[in-house]
């Protein structure tokens, strides 16, 4: 399959260029910076400029991994989260389904409130205390409403990144080698998956025809204090420099949901198989940690 990523520069862009190859597809990619490592890539001046870089070639599938993912950053700009969020989907998904090819739209968890004790499921009612959620939302609505064929997958996800200092499985990692003072939040709960993971269900997804919302999730909710002991078994590292606290008594974050355990029954149902565990996943960013650092060009950390 001939796939094209919006957003080659970015962290789960960024890892498509390395995985996609891997499953055997032809991957390229289109940002506004020069991304060395990623195959394929064209660099743009703007967003505006995406759109050429799918219609000049003949792609099967396009992914947008295009996104303001920090919701301070959002709650400082709204207007800027609802046009890369919301505006530029919609246009790239009308102008993708011109083309025949499939547009993937890679969405959040913090469409929802975080209120519900249950598992998410697609179908309850989206209910996000943020701007980033809420421009996530308007985006996951303005690209169905441009492309019913669209796939839409709400993720939250790990793995590792080029400087090995962006992601939450680097800040915990660093934190425990160099046993530096750090709180793991017990009351923020979400269906973390590795990013591996995620790009597998993602294009299974894709190659088999679905359409519309999916949780692209792990089936282990876990707590960020949770995952932080997991990472430390997983690598050996001792978790005592970190404390257990409460994301209602942080300060400075913007508002988010505390449990945002989404349910992957449909996910499962429709690929007749279960989605890893958060477990599991450490486990493989682990195995393909040297590899992937390779791809990168090497450590700067």
């Amino acid at each position: 399959m001939k796939v094209l990523v919006l957003g080659s520069s970015g962290f789960l862009g960024s890892y498509l260029g390395f995985a996609l190859p891997r499953l055997g597809h032809e991957v390229s990619g289109v940002s506004r910076s020069p991304v060395p490592h990623f195959p394929g890539n064209h660099v743009v001046e703007g967003l505006e400029q995406f759109t050429d870089a799918f219609r000049s070639g003949d792609f099967d599938a396009v992914i947008n991994c295009v996104a303001v993912a920090s919701h301070e950053v959002c709650e400082a700009d709204p207007e800027n989260a609802q046009t890369v969020n919301a505006k530029f989907p919609a246009l790239w998904a009308a102008a993708v389904a011109e083309t025949g090819a499939r547009f993937v739209h890679i969405s959040t968890d913090a469409v929802f409130d975080g209120a519900s004790t249950e598992l998410y499921r697609e179908t309850d009612a989206t209910n996000p205390e943020s701007v980033y959620g809420m421009t996530k939302v308007q985006g996951e609505r303005a690209v169905l409403a441009a492309n019913p064929g669209a796939l839409v997958l709400r993720a939250n996800f790990f793995g590792w990144s080029q400087h090995e200092r962006s992601g939450i499985l680097d800040f915990f990692v660093n934190a425990f080698s160099d046993q530096a003072p750090i709180t793991g939040f017990q009351d923020y709960v979400v269906s973390s998956v590795y990013m591996g993971d995620l790009v597998d269900a993602m294009m299974e997804l894709v190659e088999g025809g679905a359409s519309g919302v999916f949780h692209t999730v792990s089936s282990s909710p876990r707590s960020k204090y949770d995952f932080g002991q997991l990472v430390a078994t997983a690598t050996g590292l001792s978790a005592d420099s970190m404390t257990a606290g409460s994301l209602a008594d942080a300060t400075g974050l913007a508002p988010r949901g505390h449990n945002l355990a989404l349910s992957t029954a449909k996910i499962e149902h429709v690929l007749g198989r279960v989605m890893p565990s958060t477990e599991a996943g450490i486990q493989r960013a682990l195995s393909e940690r040297d590899a992937l650092m390779d791809y990168f060009g090497g450590s700067e950390r």
